[in-house]
């Protein structure tokens, strides 16, 4: 019995038809899985058991490798990502003075220094397999990413500036989203491949964009 693993967006009569060629299929995954069913939402990374002899239309599995067509017609199911433990883990590893420094403060006051780091700031709809942004942040600020594809989040600091980029295994949409108390010397997103929405004031020295909209850039305050 062979595996597949599914790919963001599938649901089950795509996997079907990707795997046998033919939405029939259907009744192999139901035989070969035990906890699936037609309700069953499928996730990204799912993996499903099936049988390769059982394809019902081989040319159409085959051409559908041959050309890396990806058969997706549902919608991707978002991972839940606990942003708080993975900034708490950073923060303890690699800035121990701070984390240290919070004993003396009060708890009100570790929670305003808490959630000013794992609070959305910017949602990013992202369309295409790539997205490149430029940026330079202010000393001791932090800026955490999800790419929102159950790829590791990428944690963005020093004064240095750097191209953060992302490449994502198909061409559909994605949702970025930033996090953390960062405040930009440079922010650059003229190669985002997307849409920004800020959900709060961002500070950005010199901010760049090829989109000319205001609604979306009073939230940007530059200086």
């Amino acid at each position: 019995m062979a595996q597949y693993k599914v790919r963001s967006g599938q649901n089950i009569y795509d996997v079907a038809l990707t795997l046998y060629g033919s939405i029939e299929g259907i009744f192999d995954l139901l035989i070969s899985n035990e906890w699936l069913n037609m309700e069953t939402q499928l996730s990204y990374g799912m993996v499903l058991n099936y049988h390769e002899e059982f394809a019902i239309n081989k040319s159409i599995v085959i051409w559908l490798k041959d050309n890396n067509v990806l058969v997706k017609n549902g919608e991707h199911i978002y991972h839940y990502l606990d942003i708080e433990e993975l900034v708490k883990s950073h923060i303890a590893t690699y800035h121990s003075a701070i984390y240290n420094s919070l004993s003396e403060m009060s708890s009100d006051e570790q929670n305003m220094y808490w959630e000013s780091l794992y609070t959305p700031r910017i949602v990013i709809h992202q369309q295409g397999q790539t997205t490149d942004m430029i940026m330079r942040l202010k000393a001791d600020t932090h800026l955490i990413v999800d790419w929102g594809d159950y790829s590791a989040p990428q944690i963005v600091e020093g004064t240095e500036e750097q191209e953060v980029e992302h490449c994502y295994k198909g061409s559909g949409k994605h949702i970025i989203t930033f996090y953390g108390d960062f405040e930009c010397s440079k922010l650059d997103f003229r190669e985002l491949n997307g849409i920004y929405y800020p959900l709060g004031t961002i500070y950005a020295d010199e901010f760049l964009s090829v989109l000319n909209i205001e609604d979306l850039n009073k939230l940007i305050i530059t200086q």
